[in-house]
């Protein structure tokens, strides 16, 4: 039976995939609603970050009895911070604002699919029920078994607000709050295998956040600094899967991918129970169910998360990481993905991750190549550019990719953030992706033309905002 608490007890508190965190039972404010149902909650408030949620009677502890417990388990910088918070109000002999008895209504979740998201410390300022998304005032609708694990950054000053809706209904992205130095690393060992553009910075942030990470790289010399950062080296791939619990991979196509797992001392080859794979690079569906197939016959693990992001992202710790396999392994990886991304979905089967992934890619290439033709079109027409940007960043086309593309073309400044190849190689993948499925894709297949131009005229390892010199002839 679940124990009993009244208004102003200090307790520990646990939402869903949060660690249990320093709280005090605390009285709603009239116009918070109880959720509805069978099991007991309490009305909770979070030391440290300022939040207040329903939380299960199940979940709450006693804050001396569990303290050293719960110390010793959590090394985060703003936990051990809410916890001086809770001792210097302890010493001071406070106890809740509101001495009002709760009423401790039976509750239990809505029966409505719900998106999950863990973090590594409350929802900064929200109140959250237990039936809802952290994030999310009212449940998602139809987001069937889709889970996914969050991190958000604070908003630049000069960050334009690109949401202007009503906060009532909706979160900012600004309200979500945390910092990279709170993740407390898993402790298995980690293993990553690929340091390109997109690798090498997913590598820092994993040593950045304390993992221990084991990487290789085809060519040695790029596994230099990050050695100096604090990885260690495997002489092959196998004997980096064969010294890690968890091995990423992040290459550059299917055919890689295939040599990386498949060749000789690939990842199959120190495959076995208790060892998992993660596949982070964009690739078709038939390269990964082949691979995922591989790896589990094998008694391994397998997860597909491929990434969505650039150079930028990937160095801040900032990619969108869709993923689809092994939930398990997904749990797993939790600290690795809150280290490399502000946000990881569980999406499903395998495949899932890499169709999204193909999708998200498809309408970048798409909308990039219509931003070149109307960059082409603006300078015929003997529009000047700079202005033609000025009136983008002030108006609805005001995003990154629209301020950070239009300046490379503005000052043909194409060093790569995410090569021209590349886009062109995910638009080939989405299109044979539509072939499959009978779905006519012409808008994407004109702008695959485009990319392949701009890589007949020499821009393949150029940034993607290259696709411009095929439209200014």
């Amino acid at each position: 039976m679940a124990a009993q608490f009244n208004i102003g007890d200090i307790v520990w508190a646990k939402l869903s995939s949060f660690p249990p965190w320093p709280s005090k039972i605390v009285r709603p404010k009239k116009d918070i609603k109880k959720p509805k149902g069978k099991k007991p909650v309490y009305f909770v408030f979070f030391y440290g970050t300022e939040d207040h949620a329903w939380v299960k009677a199940e979940n709450l502890k006693p804050f001396e009895e569990y303290k050293d417990q719960m110390i010793k388990a959590n090394k985060g910088k703003r936990f051990h911070q809410a916890v001086e918070a809770v001792e210097a109000v302890l010493r001071k002999g406070g106890g809740a604002k509101d001495t009002d008895d709760i009423d401790h209504e039976e509750v239990v979740p809505s029966s409505k699919p719900v998106q999950k998201t863990y973090s590594r410390e409350p929802l900064l300022g929200k109140t959250v029920s237990p039936s809802t998304s952290i994030g999310l005032k009212r449940p998602p609708e139809s987001l069937g078994a889709e889970a996914s694990i969050i991190l958000k950054r604070p908003r630049e000053d000069n960050e334009s607000d690109l949401y202007n809706f009503d906060e009532s209904e909706h979160e900012t992205e600004s309200d979500i709050v945390t910092s990279k130095d709170d993740i407390t690393p898993t402790c298995l060992k980690i293993g990553f295998l690929g340091l390109g553009i997109m690798g090498s910075g997913m590598v820092r942030n994993l040593i950045k956040t304390g993992h221990s990470v084991m990487v290789w790289n085809r060519t040695p010399m790029k596994c230099r600094d990050l050695v100096q950062a604090g990885a260690s080296v495997g002489g092959t791939v196998n004997e980096v899967v064969a010294a890690c619990d968890i091995t990423f991979g992040c290459v550059a196509d299917p055919n890689a991918v295939r040599d990386l797992v498949f060749g000789t001392s690939g990842v199959l080859q120190s495959i076995r129970p208790g060892k998992a794979y993660v596949e982070m690079s964009t690739i078709d569906v038939e390269t990964v169910q082949d691979v995922a197939e591989s790896i589990e016959s094998r008694g391994g693990r397998f997860l597909e998360a491929p990434v969505i992001g650039t150079r930028k992202p990937a160095e801040d710790g900032m990619l969108v990481i869709v993923a689809g396999g092994d939930r398990s392994l997904f749990d797993d990886c939790e600290s690795c993905f809150l280290a490399m991304g502000k946000k990881a979905f569980y999406l499903g089967e395998i495949g899932s991750g890499t169709r999204m992934k193909l999708v998200a890619n498809m309408v970048l290439g798409s909308v990039m190549a219509g931003y070149a033709e109307g960059m082409s079109l603006a300078e015929r027409a003997g529009l000047d550019l700079q202005t033609v940007l000025d009136v983008f960043k002030e108006g609805p086309l005001n995003c990154a990719a629209v301020r950070s593309k239009g300046d490379a073309i503005l000052h043909s400044r194409f060093e790569p953030s995410f090569p021209l190849k590349h886009q062109q190689k995910d638009m080939r993948l989405a299109l044979a992706l539509g072939d499959e499925l009978k779905q006519s894709l012409p808008v994407a297949a004109a702008a695959n033309e485009m990319f392949k131009r701009a890589i007949s005229l020499g821009n393949g390892d150029n940034d993607m905002s290259s696709v411009y010199r095929a439209t200014a002839l």
